[in-house]
C-alpha cells in the first residue's frame, strides 16, 4: 500500500467524521426563511478575530437579501458595544459575553439597555476564540465531582445562599483518610482577565468575593516575544501540587492534572466537560459570543438588522460557524431564545 494512497484514506475518513459531526450540530437547526426583504446597509462593529467567518456570513445573507450591504470594521471586542451607543455601528459583534462596565456604559450613554443576542457559543479549545472552562485536580486527588454550590465555596469567600460557608479543607468534599484535614490549594486566571471575569459571574453568581489564598496568574511571553497563555502556568502548577484545584482549559493540560464533573445541583447529572457537552451547555462553565443592538424601549428592531440577527441564528448562519471551525455553533433551543429576543 502506497504512502500516497494512504494519505489519501486518511484524508477521505477525516472528511467523513468532519462532516458527521457538522450534520450532527447542523441537524435540528432551521434554515433562514426571510420574513420580508430589506436594503440598505449594515455596519458591524467589533471582534477582529473573525473576518473569514462575517465574509461568509455576509455573502450567505445577500443570496436572500442581495440589497444589504454589509460595512465591517472589525477593530477588536473591546470597542464593539461603545460603537454602537455612539452610533457608528449598527451591530456590535463581541467575541465573549458583555461585560457589566460596558453593559453601564450604554445605559449611562443612552439611559436603556442594550439588547444582548447570543450569536455562537465560544469555543472547546481554540486560543483566541473564547474558549470554555474545566476544574481540574492532580491526577492523583481522588476526587472526581462537584456540584456548582460546592465550586462556589472553594474558590469564593461569600457564598451563595444556597451554600452553608466556605469550602477549605478536601475532607468538606467528602474525601477521606489522608486527605480530610489537608488545606484545598486554589489557582486561577488573574482576576482582570475574561477567563475569571466569566468564572466569577457563573461560578461565585458574580461576587467579587475571591478565596484570599488563590494564586491567580497571568500570561508569560517565551523567548521569542510570543504570549503564553496563563493556562499553562496554571496546570503546570497544580501538577506540582497534589492538594490543588483550578480552572483552566483542556489545551494546556498535562499528563500530571485531571478534569472533575460538575453538576448544577446536589441530584446531579454530573457532566464530564467533552467537547459535545460544551456545545449542548450541558457543562455549566461554558461561554459564547454576542451581538450587541440599540433597540429603544418599546420600538421594534430595525428590519435590516433584524432578518440579519435571525440568519445568523439559522442553519445557514450557524453552517458558516461550524465551517469556520473557530467557534461552536447554538443549540435549537439557545437559537430559539435567542430569537424570542427580537420579538
Amino acid at each position: 500500500m502506497t504512502r500516497r494512497f494512504l494519505l489519501a484514506v486518511v484524508s477521505v475518513c477525516a472528511w467523513g467524521m468532519l462532516c458527521a459531526q457538522d450534520a450532527d450540530y447542523l441537524k435540528d437547526l432551521k434554515p433562514y426563511r426571510p420574513e420580508q426583504k430589506v436594503t440598505g446597509t449594515i455596519r458591524l462593529y467589533g471582534n477582529n478575530y473573525i473576518p473569514a467567518l462575517v465574509k461568509q456570513w455576509e455573502d450567505g445573507f445577500r443570496k436572500y437579501q442581495p440589497d444589504i450591504h454589509l460595512e465591517a470594521s472589525l477593530v477588536g471586542t473591546e470597542a464593539a458595544v461603545a460603537g454602537v451607543y455612539a452610533n457608528i455601528a449598527d451591530v456590535a459583534l463581541v467575541g465573549r459575553e458583555v461585560y457589566r462596565p460596558e453593559r453601564n456604559g450604554f445605559i449611562g450613554r443612552l439611559g436603556y439597555a442594550p439588547l444582548e443576542i447570543e450569536i455562537s457559543s465560544g469555543s472547546y479549545a481554540t486560543p483566541h476564540k473564547t474558549f470554555s472552562l474545566q476544574v481540574f485536580v492532580h491526577r492523583d486527588n481522588p476526587l472526581a465531582r462537584l456540584t456548582m454550590a460546592q465550586l462556589e465555596a472553594v474558590f469564593g469567600a461569600n457564598p451563595h445562599v444556597n451554600q452553608t460557608g466556605t469550602i477549605r479543607t478536601w475532607g468538606q468534599l467528602g474525601l477521606t483518610g489522608e486527605w480530610v484535614n489537608r488545606p484545598i490549594h486554589v489557582y486561577g486566571y488573574s482576576f482582570d482577565t475574561g477567563m475569571a471575569r466569566y468564572f466569577q459571574r457563573v461560578v461565585l453568581n458574580g461576587s467579587y468575593k475571591w478565596n484570599p489564598e488563590m494564586k491567580d496568574l497571568d500570561n508569560g511571553r517565551d523567548a521569542n516575544g510570543e504570549v503564553i497563555n496563563a493556562g499553562v502556568y496554571i496546570l503546570q502548577a497544580l501538577a506540582k501540587d497534589p492538594y490543588g484545584i483550578a480552572f483552566a482549559n483542556v489545551m494546556y493540560a498535562n499528563p500530571e492534572v485531571k478534569t472533575v464533573a460538575l453538576a448544577r445541583s446536589p441530584g446531579g447529572p454530573y457532566v464530564e466537560p467533552t467537547e459535545e457537552n460544551t456545545w449542548r451547555r450541558l457543562y455549566p462553565i461554558t461561554r459564547f459570543t454576542t451581538a450587541v443592538i440599540n433597540r429603544p424601549p418599546g420600538k421594534p428592531v430595525d428590519p435590516k438588522v433584524k432578518e440579519f440577527l435571525r440568519y445568523l441564528l439559522s442553519r445557514d448562519g450557524m453552517e458558516a460557524v461550524v465551517r469556520d471551525g473557530s467557534y461552536l455553533p447554538l443549540t435549537q433551543s439557545v437559537v430559539e431564545e435567542q430569537l424570542r429576543k427580537l420579538e
